[in-house]
């Protein structure tokens, strides 16, 4: 009877320690940030002017479509320095979430991946362990056309490497984003 006695107060005293443990925030933790549901492109023509493109998804990545996604709109034969721009809008406040994914950017990377159109992406920023992430890139277009872009956000907590491919991980954004060169 002891024994019992013994077990129920051990079972009851390790529920209590359970419930009043701290939750500790992981810095790589894949659940640390926060959903996406507005992304900026922000393009600077080399010796030219600087051009936003917004993307808007109320209900983050899958479920309901986007309720906007601008056409890019480039030149043919310039260079661009493009800046991804990442928000959580909720309850009509928006919130730079960009920092936050940049504190883990060993194990997130944007991809940029052409389609029907000529367009070559050099990511330009590296996390802590030289590895790229694209919050910062390098365009060059080529000739005119029109086409899209497949926009992806990869997770890749304990995956990341230097020449990674557009599925390693998994994908916390994945959009196709019509683009023009004219």
């Amino acid at each position: 009877m002891k024994q019992i006695k013994l077990g129920i107060i051990c079972a009851v005293f390790m529920m209590l320690m359970a419930g009043c443990s701290k939750n500790v925030s992981k810095p790589n933790d894949e659940n640390e940030h926060e959903a996406i549901n507005k992304i900026e492109l922000v393009f600077a023509e080399t010796g030219g002017a600087t051009t936003s493109f917004v993307i808007e998804d109320p209900d983050g990545d899958g479920g309901n479509p986007p309720s906007r996604i601008d056409t890019i709109k480039l030149n043919s034969n310039k260079q661009y320095n493009v800046t991804v721009k990442i928000y959580n809008i909720a309850n009509g406040v928006v919130k730079d979430v960009s920092a936050t994914v940049l504190m883990q950017a060993t194990s997130h990377e944007f991809y940029f991946i052409p389609s029907g159109v000529s367009v070559t992406v050099q990511k330009t920023d590296k996390d802590k362990n030289g590895y790229p992430i694209g919050f910062l890139s390098s365009w060059q277009t080529a000739g005119a056309g029109s086409g899209s872009i497949l926009f992806k956000l990869m997770h890749k907590t304990a995956l990341k490497g230097p020449n990674d491919g557009p599925n390693v991980g998994h994908s916390d954004i994945q959009l196709n984003l019509p683009i023009t060169i004219k």
